[in-house]
């Protein structure tokens, strides 16, 4: 689980996204909320959480402040958040001379809350004490002595080949994808450029790990291990097989788990009888629509549209049986703006017309 420390002064802001974050569904724990900076402070000297979520305006200590001795007192301090009401270009100007992972400005969506975190985790992933040697001073030395090819270059389409294998693909596609993107976009470049676009391309696979699952790849296998640039063609090639065929094993691990699925049905039973779209749901589960969909048909095995209706006749059917609404007061009541597509859903399902059901039960 990621740690997750929340400050703000307002009530009311920090309640709701106590309130609208599904932290359990999205592998987070909040672990405290504070109400001012010098209780921020300490909480994160005390609780030690991977991300601390702060706004700049709060009394005692403003969020700057707090950042700041958070960097003087501990070796290893949490990765920052900063949110702010307000476009202040000075504060903005100080959360980047100290490194804050991410800026947002009220308000703000649960979705980008969530992106900011998942970016935020990432680069706590890339820096964390333990890896061996150090790979981003490699890469200046690399670049020192290495001189520009002019040839060559990073292919955005390369990249989404690899993603795409990752995703939907086979492991056999995986591999296949990554030869292509070191044939295309490595072979005959200086060791500095090799390493810069290994980096990028590892970047985006965890980047979708992080977005389909929630948490960081198990393994740091690009970061964690020794370089050379005698081996750097070959080291590299094997990492990023490695972590491709990492992501796509622990993807496909996800077939095991139902956390998406789960936050998914239970906000279809909380508001069936409203206007529900693919979208917006994904959007509140915070997935891609195709990734939604792909995943509640495997894990349900049926459509999500399929269970939105089989649950909405359910509830129909419970009306029906009351006697007390109208079939048009019916159909409005589980989600249905056209009694006619209501009528059609009910007699597809069940076999007979909502008249007809009503009728052999009372009889």
């Amino acid at each position: 689980m990621i740690r997750i420390l929340l400050a703000d002064d307002e009530i009311e802001a920090r309640d709701n996204i106590i309130q609208y974050i599904d932290w359990a569904a999205n592998g987070l724990e909040l672990v405290g909320a504070a109400g001012d900076g010098a209780e921020a402070l300490e909480l994160i000297e005390k609780l030690g959480p991977d991300i601390a979520i702060l706004d700049i305006y709060m009394p005692k200590l403003n969020g700057i402040q707090v950042i700041e001795q958070c960097r003087k007192e501990m070796e290893f301090p949490p990765a920052f958040i900063i949110v702010s009401g307000y476009d202040d270009f000075r504060y903005a100007q100080q959360a980047i001379r100290l490194k804050v992972e991410e800026y947002l400005l009220k308000p703000f969506l649960d979705r980008e809350l969530m992106e900011a975190i998942q970016r935020a985790l990432l680069q706590i992933e890339l820096r964390r004490p333990g890896l061996k040697g150090d790979f981003f001073s490699f890469v200046l030395d690399c670049q020192e002595s290495d001189r520009q090819s002019e040839h060559g270059g990073y292919s955005i389409e390369k990249e989404r080949q690899v993603l795409n294998a990752v995703s939907v693909g086979g492991s056999e596609d995986v591999a296949r994808s990554v030869d292509e993107f070191l044939r295309e976009c490595v072979q005959g470049q200086p060791v500095s450029i090799v390493l810069n676009y290994g980096e990028m391309l590892y970047y985006e696979i965890c980047r979708l790990v992080m977005e389909r699952t929630g948490s960081f790849p198990a393994e740091n296998t690009f970061f964690n291990r020794e370089w050379s640039r005698e081996g750097a063609y070959g080291q590299l090639s094997q990492a990023l097989h490695s972590c491709a065929g990492d992501a796509w094993e622990q993807l496909n691990g996800a077939k095991r788990r139902s956390a998406v699925v789960t936050a998914a049905v239970n906000y279809i039973d909380g508001h069936y009888s409203e206007d529900l779209t693919l979208g917006q749901i994904a959007a509140k589960v915070f997935v891609s629509p195709p990734y939604l969909s792909n995943l509640f048909k495997e894990k349900m095995g049926l459509t999500l549209t399929a269970y939105i209706h089989r649950l909405r006749i359910e509830k129909a059917k419970a009306l029906l049986l009351d006697g007390q609404h109208s079939i048009s007061k019916v159909a409005e009541a589980v989600g249905y703006r056209h009694e006619k597509h209501f009528m059609q859903t009910f007699k597809k399902l069940c076999g007979m017309t909502p008249s007809q059901f009503r009728f052999r039960k009372k009889g």
